[in-house]
């Protein structure tokens, strides 16, 4: 069975101008151990497919479809029932750190509280998986970066505490949404090789959702193409690079030669 079954997913945004018809009648499947890209220009419908998923759609989205996760269906769950997964059993890397990270809050709470509220951890051993994890990926004197605030902290350094959080509770599938786009050319290979070393260290399935195809190619081993709300193809990414089908998967290919 699928980790991760999509069927026939579609998003509607009702605005005053009218529908927006964000994706357009999706089929994914994700296995277990699995590590899928899904790639397209801006306002293909990336995001707001796995936004969909995970129930992170605005008020004025509507959804249709089916998304079951490890055999139980997510569309239109109440967030009681969508909070028992997300964080827990789904976890999503954002684009931008600096909005998902409290700015009011050090780094060390927005850790702990993770594990508070999903394992039900006490103080003290919260604070040294916090900050044991701060060390697995890679960000340098992780007890003192512990204590620090978002704004003290690079780029690349909030990056890596999204990937950290996301990791907290082990999840079984990981969302990386366009997670190297803000960083410079030095620190987005730093990124991608972390996320290759969770590959091979953790047995989770990973979604990277990104523009960028040949970044795709680096980390995952299936790819599906989206346009315009929609998979336009999919398939192995040694297939996808050396015989690609689609005259707009050439595009994306030819765009980064």
């Amino acid at each position: 069975m699928p980790l991760l079954d999509i069927q026939q997913l579609q998003v509607r945004f009702n605005t005053p101008e009218g529908p927006v018809e964000a994706v357009r009648g999706v089929d994914l499947q994700l296995e277990p151990d699995a590590t899928l890209a899904v790639v397209g220009e801006s306002g293909a419908g990336k995001s707001q497919l796995f936004h969909a998923v995970i129930g992170l759609l605005p008020r004025n989205a509507c959804v249709d479809g089916q998304a079951r996760f490890a055999g139980t269906e997510l569309l239109r769950q109440p967030a009681s029932v969508l909070n028992q997964y997300r964080g827990k059993q789904m976890a999503m890397i954002f684009q931008d750190p600096m909005s998902a990270l409290n700015p009011l809050l050090t780094i060390g709470r927005q850790l702990t509280e993770v594990l508070e509220t999903h394992q039900r951890m006490r103080a003290k051993p919260a604070r040294d998986k916090a900050i044991a994890m701060l060390e697995q990926v890679r960000i340098p004197d992780a007890a003192r970066r512990f204590h620090s605030y978002p704004h003290e902290m690079s780029g690349g350094m909030r990056q890596r505490v999204m990937i950290a959080m996301a990791l907290l509770c082990e999840p079984q599938l990981l969302i990386a949404d366009e997670p190297t786009t803000a960083l410079d050319v030095t620190v987005q290979s730093e990124i991608l090789a972390l996320l290759r070393d969770i590959r091979a260290r953790r047995a989770m399935a990973i979604v990277l959702i990104t523009h960028d195809l040949p970044l795709a190619g680096g980390l995952c081993d299936q790819i599906a193409v989206m346009r315009h709300g929609k998979v336009v193809e999919s398939g192995a990414t040694d297939s996808i690079f050396q015989q690609p089908r689609h005259p707009y998967t050439r595009e994306l290919l030819a765009a980064r030669r």
